[in-house]
Parts: C-alpha cells; sequence; structure tokens
C-alpha cells in the first residue's frame, strides 16, 4: 500500500508541476505573440487559466499532505495534548463536511457544465471543473487521515 502511495503522489506532483510549467509557457507565449509579432492568440490565455486552475488545486492538496497549508495554531498550540487533540478533531470534522461539500458542488458543476464548450477551442468546460471534486475529494481523505490520527492521540493520552 506505501508503495502504491508514494506512486500516486509522486504522479500527482508532477501532474501539478506540469500544469505550473504549461500555464508558465502558454503566458509567455500570449505575451511574446501579443507584444513581440504583434498577433493575438486568444486560446491561450484560457489555456493557461485551465493549466492555473489545475496547478493551483493540486498545489492545495500536496500543502494539505505536508501538513504546509496555512493555519492560526497560537492558542492550539498552547493546549494541553489530549485537549489540543480533541479540537482537532473538531476541525477535522468541519473540514469534511467542508471539503465534501465543495467536492459535490464541484461534481454538480461539472456535470451541469459538461455541454458547454470553451470558447477559444472545442473541448467540454467539464474538463476544468473537474480539479474541483478530485482536488476537495482528495482533501477530504487526507483530513480523514488527519482525524484519525488526532483520534488515537485523544484515546491514548493520558487524562490530565
Amino acid at each position: 500500500m506505501q508503495r502504491f502511495l508514494g506512486c500516486f503522489w509522486r504522479t500527482v506532483e508532477r501532474i501539478a508541476l506540469f500544469a505550473f510549467i504549461c500555464m508558465l509557457a502558454l503566458v509567455t507565449a500570449q505575451v511574446f505573440f501579443r507584444y513581440v509579432l504583434e498577433v493575438s492568440v486568444p486560446w491561450t490565455e484560457e489555456a493557461a487559466r485551465w493549466f492555473s486552475a489545475y496547478a493551483i488545486f493540486l498545489g492545495c492538496v500536496i500543502a494539505a499532505r505536508e501538513g504546509v497549508d496555512v493555519r492560526t495554531t497560537l492558542i492550539l498550540e498552547r493546549l494541553p495534548d489530549r485537549l489540543k487533540a480533541a479540537v482537532e478533531c473538531i476541525i477535522a470534522v468541519g473540514g469534511v463536511i467542508f471539503f465534501g461539500g465543495i467536492a459535490y458542488g464541484g461534481a454538480v458543476m461539472m456535470w451541469t457544465v459538461s455541454a458547454v464548450e470553451a470558447g477559444s477551442f472545442r473541448m467540454s468546460m467539464s474538463y476544468v471543473y473537474a480539479a474541483v471534486p478530485v482536488c476537495f475529494a482528495l482533501l477530504v481523505l487526507l483530513t480523514l487521515r488527519n482525524l484519525g490520527r488526532n483520534w488515537r492521540t485523544l484515546l491514548h493520552s493520558p487524562k490530565a
């Protein structure tokens, strides 16, 4: 299982890096075509937005996996281990509900726009919206993992 997860996360990281490089290349090409060659290439802007969305959402998932996501821990760090674990469990349950709601809404939106094509080229807009349910489903799984860890800490730490 560890081998599969390692391969999975390397793939996620590579896709995020690929999306970022494609976005950067498309924006650079757009600037070059517009200001050097004085030719407008409209599809580069739209494609860059698509790649940007994937890079951002996958980056959020990677940050959450590594535990480097933005958090305010000023009060949390001062609590005893057992109380800290209890608060972390409550936060994780709220996160699962929040992320799950966004994943569901993203899936509904993806289905809703499946017949709509991009403005600059022939591709369904559902491919853009696919980033939302996929990435937020991964965030739900990561939050459930954290919930399990905090729950074990809560159960096994001595009562203060």
